[in-house]
């Protein structure tokens, strides 16, 4: 009977646990209606509430164990429930006001003056939980039934407080509309190249260089410009790309995160999961759903949609929320495009390239390319995607098709993305980097610690082929959206808990990107740090474009030589309104 209530505990722990996590998920989620919330509060109690009951009853059975007490804990036990609610709500305190300082950039504005009330609440809750564990301590039979009810008070309190700031829900906010004066076609299109890399890293890069590899990242090193680039959290390619393309961090461009998610048993829909809890895990285990990001998805107008309206042909492959490849002048390769089957151009009956005339020349590219054979064999590492490429082969593949589409239609802003940086350093940072690790052996280290290197190398020399294509005037741009860290020690934990144990790099606390200019209008110089909103105001004033006041990111006119800036003014208009 002992340990029957020590259950009956550990359950009241395991509720209160998941309560306090469903609270979170709702003010990183005010678009929820609080209707909604059953099925988040069963998707949670199904999975952290029942982690929580089990350790804690594994922890309520050590104490009984090592401590000798004079009676046995009651079926909810005042002794116990009070201490642990007292760790349970301070922790979902600190939680809380990490996700409101952490997230201030992806957040609808309007949730987070409730999110950071919500987190001094649970402070409060704590030190009412942590006084009314030492007052039990202290009282007397009697008075413990006082005890008993203020305990009772204060625990609905501490998850009824938070609800009523987060409220109902919020609405959707009004969208802003550009003015339809702003169409102007500029005098001339210098050109530009876009590379963009997932999951490079400036700290990376520069000391390869200076060892003498990398040249073509050199040549722009030493007679280009390059940046630090801040990015945003969630770190996910979606709302960080969104980010680069709008000049506006998530909370402006609607997209935060790489999906959308509801629960199992209900519609629920969900942006944002929270960070410091393995919440991914939820989606591994099947009780969280992910639905992808489209090409509708984005709420505000990026910068190929903006360049397109002042007659600014352009070009995008790859490129984060282009699936269904949207009509536009120039062309656009999805981002689902290396997914596809066979040799076909579409993917789930919906168009993988824009326009359709350009169907043959990707079918083209497609009868040409071959995996990398000669580095297939370092990949073994990689999981298997599912899929008839795989991000890295996806990075070949990119490049053919810059070259035979550029090729066939001209553009003035041409971006190629290519991620597969970004899976190498998953997999790879660990034998690239064993001394962050320390369970790296040597044999190991000689088998993969040049993978990762070797693949710098190899999108070097797609640096190098952007720059031998520039012409006069021309401006190259190589962005890196986000670096890549070793994982922490309880992630490595959890990656080997859940079957993954070689995952080892990780993006997850927003490593700095880079920008890497070079051209004739570039100074050479290393600049002060950026953040990845700044790209597309700088873009802007390259072409000659108007800069939106609404842009949360700067022109970086550090960038380019006095002689390129006495050419250019920064013109502004209030905003570009939504897509």
């Amino acid at each position: 009977m002992r340990y029957l209530r020590m259950l009956s505990n550990s359950a009241f722990a395991g509720l209160l646990a998941a309560a306090y996590f469903t609270l979170l998920l709702l003010q990183l989620n005010p678009e929820v209606p609080l209707g909604a919330a059953g099925p988040v509060l069963t998707v949670i109690a199904l999975s952290y509430g029942l982690h929580i009951t089990v350790v804690s009853y594994a922890l309520y059975a050590l104490r009984q164990i090592t401590v000798i007490e004079p009676s046995p804990p009651g079926w909810i036990s005042l002794r116990l429930s009070t201490w642990t609610a007292a760790g349970l709500s301070a922790t979902a305190s600190v939680i809380t006001w990490l996700h409101a300082a952490g997230l201030r950039n992806a957040l609808d504005p309007r949730a987070l003056p409730p999110l950071r009330l919500a987190a001094i609440l649970f402070g409060v809750a704590a030190m009412a939980f942590l006084i009314l564990g030492l007052a039990q301590t202290a009282a007397r039979q009697r008075s413990r039934a006082v005890v008993a009810i203020l305990f009772t008070i204060a625990t609905i309190s501490s998850i009824a407080a938070p609800l009523w700031v987060r409220g109902a829900g919020l609405g959707p906010s009004m969208p802003v509309r550009a003015p339809a004066s702003v169409i102007a076609m500029p005098a001339e299109h210098p050109r530009v190249i876009l590379l963009c890399l997932d999951g490079a890293s400036l700290d990376i890069i520069s000391p390869a260089v200076a060892a003498g590899r990398l040249p073509n990242f050199s040549r722009i090193l030493d007679a280009g410009a390059s940046m630090h680039l801040a990015t945003t959290r969630p770190t996910q390619p979606e709302p960080v790309w969104a980010s680069i393309m709008t000049g506006m961090w998530p909370a402006r461009h609607g997209v935060r995160g790489s999906s959308r998610y509801h629960p199992f048993n209900s519609d629920v829909e969900l942006e944002v999961l929270p960070d410091y809890v393995f919440s991914q895990a939820l989606v591994r285990v099947g009780l969280l759903v992910e639905e992808p990001y489209s090409s509708s998805s984005l709420g505000i107008q990026p910068l190929w949609r903006i360049a397109a309206a002042y007659g600014v042909r352009t070009g995008l492959i790859g490129l984060p929320l282009t699936h269904p490849a949207p009509a536009a002048p120039g062309f656009i390769v999805s981002d689902r495009f290396h997914r596809r089957a066979e040799r076909v151009v579409t993917l789930d009956s919906e168009p993988a390239v824009s326009p359709s005339r350009l169907d043959d020349v990707a079918r083209g590219v497609l009868a040409e390319a071959q995996p990398m054979r000669e580095l297939r064999a370092r990949f073994d590492l990689l999981p298997s995607t599912g899929e008839s490429g795989s991000t890295v082969e996806a990075d070949r593949l990119h490049h053919r098709l810059a070259q035979q589409l550029a090729a066939v239609e001209e553009v003035q802003l041409l971006a190629v993305r290519y991620a597969g940086l970004d899976a190498v350093g998953h997999y790879y940072l660990r034998y690239a980097q064993p001394e962050a690790f320390g369970d790296v052996t040597e044999d190991v280290r000689r088998r993969f610690g040049r993978v990762l290197d070797d693949y710098y190398a190899y999108v070097d020399t797609l640096v190098g082929d952007a720059m031998a294509s520039l012409n006069e005037g021309d401006l190259l741009l190589v962005v890196s959206g986000f670096g890549m860290e070793p994982l922490t020690v309880g992630k490595r934990v959890l990656e080997r808990v859940a079957g993954d144990p070689k995952f080892s790099g990780t993006h997850e606390r927003g490593p700095d990107g880079f920008l890497m200019a070079y051209g004739t209008p570039v100074v050479a110089a290393r600049q002060s740090r950026g953040a990845v909103v700044d790209v597309a105001p700088t873009l802007l004033y390259f072409l000659g474009l108007p800069v939106a006041r609404d842009m949360d990111g700067f022109v970086r006119t550090d960038l380019f030589t006095p002689d390129f800036n006495e050419q250019r003014t920064i013109t502004f208009i209030p905003t570009y309104g939504v897509q």
